[in-house]
């Protein structure tokens, strides 16, 4: 079993790990650190991917269309 599936079974999500300074160089701590970057990662992808889909709601909706009505009008520099 390599070190990064026994970081995943034995630490549940959610949970705070404390690690002391003396244990920081070890790989144990190099394989929390990637697995929470990991994790991290996949929720704020699954996040946003999710963002398009989700209507506005209506009082941002018509401040969108404000601003947009209001960018057609302003002179476009070269």
């Amino acid at each position: 079993m390599s070190m990064s599936i026994a970081v995943s079974e034995d630490w549940p999500e959610g949970h705070l790990i404390i690690v002391p300074h003396a244990w920081r160089g070890d790989g144990l701590w190099t394989d929390m650190q990637s697995e929470a970057q990991e994790r991290i990662g996949a929720t704020l992808r699954q996040m946003y991917a999710e963002l398009p889909q989700r209507p506005l709601p209506p009082g941002l909706d018509r401040l969108v269309r404000r601003i947009e009505t209001w960018s057609e009008t302003l002179p476009y520099e070269c």
